[in-house]
């Protein structure tokens, strides 16, 4: 059996009214997609140890041996990018070595974001 049901009190307050949106004629905001970085440390070891087996493309690379360079920007955020140990003449390894020369602690370089907004090298 059922009884009456119990009453609650609700009190509906009316939200204050949002004013919109502001216009304004310049927008002061700090982006830099290019920027200088410093190399911080180099690790090496095989691609699988860097990169998720499942993600790397080609199964056959998983072995391959592989560097990755860990980097602190200006601006103090912190990225890496791994280089599989190739000498192909369009290798990432290889165009950063004809850039920047070869990779050592304390090294400066040049970056750019990407589409995602975060730091790449530019090579």
């Amino acid at each position: 059996m059922r009884g009456p049901r119990p009453r609650t009190l609700f009190r509906l307050r009316a939200e204050p009214e949002a004013e919109g949106p502001e216009e304004i004629s310049e927008l002061s905001i700090s982006v830099s997609p290019r920027g200088k970085a410093v190399v911080e440390k180099i690790l090496k070891g095989r691609l699988g140890d860097f990169i998720p087996e499942q993600k790397i493309k080609n199964p056959q690379y998983v072995n391959r041996e592989a560097i990755q360079i860990y980097f602190r920007t200006e601006d103090g955020r912190r990225f890496r990018e791994t280089f599989t140990l190739s000498t192909a003449a369009n290798s990432k390894l290889r165009r950063y070595i004809a850039k920047y020369g070869a990779p050592k602690v304390g090294q400066e370089i040049e970056y750019q974001e990407d589409a995602r907004g975060f730091p790449r090298v530019l090579l």
